[in-house]
């Protein structure tokens, strides 16, 4: 194995024995290509090795691939979603999902769609030059520096750079308004008009890469309800869980 991987002798079994210090990244991905490891036994590699997530998918973006299970869930869900990779493609969405775009018209690259198509920045994402230009640059730029020389997002990036108005967002704006979850933005729905999306993004298990963006409209005048979370401890219907003291 050291042969095949140019190392040091030693150094691959120095890994299997779990003494290796911080093995790179690199590394591992090329042990991963080297076994013919799936996303899922990838994972598994990377946190034995280093404790952690892997920063990027095992496959190149372009060629990720979504499990059937997952483009059945979302794409029967009755709700507003969909799953992405890291270059923004779309794998999968519901029906609930399409009805946010005129004539429901999914755009296969979210980050395309946003930043370069004209409906887009004129009509459908409100107040786009505050809300949405600049937070969708900062993520195009923080997603090169992970996957640089990705030619997707390479192209992606020349455009931007050839737009006056985007090329400033991409030079100016800190990347730490880059993560999409939580955000609340102003969105004009098709059929009911202006209001706003609210998201909840989450990676997928095993496939480094994939997200699924949960989104729930809302128009102007509809009221935000509470929502309290659930504890076993003090609220079991069920009766499942033995009486818990709290924890001091």
């Amino acid at each position: 194995m050291d042969h095949l991987l140019l190392r040091a002798p030693g150094t691959y079994g120095k890994l299997e024995r779990g003494v290796l210090d911080n093995p790179a990244p690199e590394y591992l991905r090329d042990v991963a290509h080297t076994l013919g490891l799936t996303e899922q036994e990838w994972v598994v590699l990377y946190g034995y090795a280093r404790g952690e997530q892997p920063p990027f998918p095992l496959a190149d973006g372009s060629r990720t691939t979504t499990p059937r299970h997952w483009r059945e869930m979302v794409t029967e869900s009755p709700g507003v979603t969909y799953i992405s990779d890291s270059l923004w493609n779309v794998h999968a969405y519901s029906r609930g999902f399409a009805a946010l775009f005129p004539g429901r018209r999914v755009p296969h690259n979210t980050m395309h769609w946003m930043l370069f198509d004209e409906s887009a920045r004129t009509v459908t994402l409100l107040d786009w030059e505050n809300r949405w230009g600049p937070v969708a640059v900062p993520q195009l730029r923080l997603a090169l520096v992970r996957h640089k020389g990705d030619p997707v997002l390479q192209w992606l990036t020349d455009r931007c750079l050839a737009d006056p108005l985007l090329s400033r967002w991409y030079r100016s704006v800190p990347s730490g308004h880059a993560h999409p979850d939580g955000a609340i933005r102003p969105w004009r729905h098709p059929e009911h008009g202006p209001g706003t999306v609210t998201m909840c993004v989450s990676e997928l298990s095993g496939f480094p890469g994939l997200r699924q963006f949960q989104l729930t409209f809302r128009t102007d005048e509809s009221a935000v309800r509470e929502y309290p979370e659930s504890d076993p401890r003090t609220h079991d219907p069920a009766g499942y869980y033995p009486p818990c003291v709290p924890a001091p």
